[in-house]
């Protein structure tokens, strides 16, 4: 491993698909831009609303459209374009 690489536990795959997540009793809508079975990150213009540690539920759809699945997870940092979520 090159210096200042590191490998996650699961691999990341693009998802690229609307979501909605609730953080602090409220609702708010991002983009779930890359998921694992460990965590995600999600893009979204409230990422001013969530802080690192704050828990968060995400509702991501299935490909079909007709479910969701919510997952549950602390954030473990932000930045300007959204937050890292590790899941439960």
């Amino acid at each position: 491993m090159e210096s200042g690489e590191f490998r996650r536990r699961y691999e990341r795959k693009l998802y690229g698909s609307e979501i909605i997540f609730s953080a602090k009793g409220k609702a708010y809508a991002g983009t779930l831009k890359d998921i694992s079975l460990g965590g995600a990150f999600v893009m979204t213009q409230a990422v001013n609303q969530v802080d690192k540690g704050d828990v968060a539920i995400l509702s991501i759809p299935f490909t079909s459209g007709k479910k969701s699945v919510k997952r549950k997870g602390r954030i473990l940092w932000t930045n300007n374009e959204g937050f890292a979520i590790e899941f439960f």
